[in-house]
C-alpha cells in the first residue's frame, strides 16, 4: 500500500519538480529532503505530536490512526514516498522535452501528451521508483515504533519482529526475519540495477 501511494504522489510530483519553474519550487525541494536526512524516530514523533494537534485529533475521531496498521502505512509513506518523488525526477529530467513538446504540436493536449508520451517512457522509473519505495517501506523501523508501537500481530513489521525476537531473546528467530530482509533488499537493489540499465 505504501509502494502504490508513493507512486499516486511520486509521478504527478516528480513531473512537477522536473519539467515546471514556479515559485515555492525549492520549498518544495527541501521539504522532500527532509524525511531522508532526519533521524528515523525524529519523523514518528513528529507524526505522533501531529495527531495530538485539533486537525490529527479530528482525523483520529474518524479513523484511528495512532498504534493502528494506518499509522505503519503513514509512518512508512512518510520516508518512502521522498526517494520515490526523487526517482522520479531523475527519470523524467532524462525524457527529452522535444518528444512532449511534438505530441503537442500534433495536437495533443498537455494531459494526452502526458499519458500517451511521456507515462509509457518513463516505465522503467516507475518500477524502479516503486521498488525503492517498497524497500524503504519493508525496512522502516524507527517512524513504526514511535508512532505505531510494536504489538505482536497489530503493528508488528518485519523490523520490528526483529527487535520484537531479540527483546525476548529468541535470536534464532531475530536471524530468520533479517535473513528474510536481505534477500528482499538484494532482490530489491537487483530490479532496479536492470530497470536502469538500456
Amino acid at each position: 500500500i505504501t509502494a502504490i501511494l508513493s507512486l499516486w504522489v511520486a509521478i504527478p510530483l516528480g513531473y512537477l519538480l522536473s519539467r515546471y519553474h514556479f515559485i515555492g519550487k525549492i520549498i518544495i525541494d527541501t521539504i522532500l529532503d527532509i524525511p531522508i536526512v532526519l533521524p528515523p524516530l525524529v519523523i514518528g514523533l513528529s507524526l505522533l505530536i501531529l495527531f495530538q494537534t485539533p486537525p490529527g485529533r479530528m482525523i483520529e475521531k474518524v479513523i484511528p490512526v495512532t498504534y493502528a496498521i494506518p499509522s505503519v502505512i503513514l509512518a512508512q509513506f512518510a520516508v518512502a514516498c521522498a526517494f520515490a518523488v526523487r526517482t522520479m525526477r531523475v527519470t523524467f529530467d532524462q525524457i527529452p522535452v522535444r518528444r512532449e513538446q511534438v505530441a503537442l504540436t500534433l495536437g495533443c493536449s498537455r494531459s494526452q501528451a502526458f499519458w500517451r508520451v511521456v507515462l509509457p517512457d518513463s516505465r522503467r522509473g516507475i518500477v524502479a521508483a516503486g521498488t525503492l519505495a517498497w524497500a524503504r517501506a519493508l525496512g522502516e523501523f524507527g517512524p513504526i515504533l514511535v508512532f505505531s508501537g510494536a504489538t505482536r500481530m497489530k503493528t508488528e513489521v518485519l523490523p520490528t519482529s526483529v527487535f520484537l525476537e531479540l527483546s525476548v531473546g529468541n535470536l534464532e528467530a531475530a536471524v530468520a526475519v533479517s535473513l528474510l530482509m536481505v534477500l528482499a533488499a538484494v532482490a530489491v537493489l537487483l530490479l532496479v540495477r536492470l530497470c536502469g540499465m538500456e
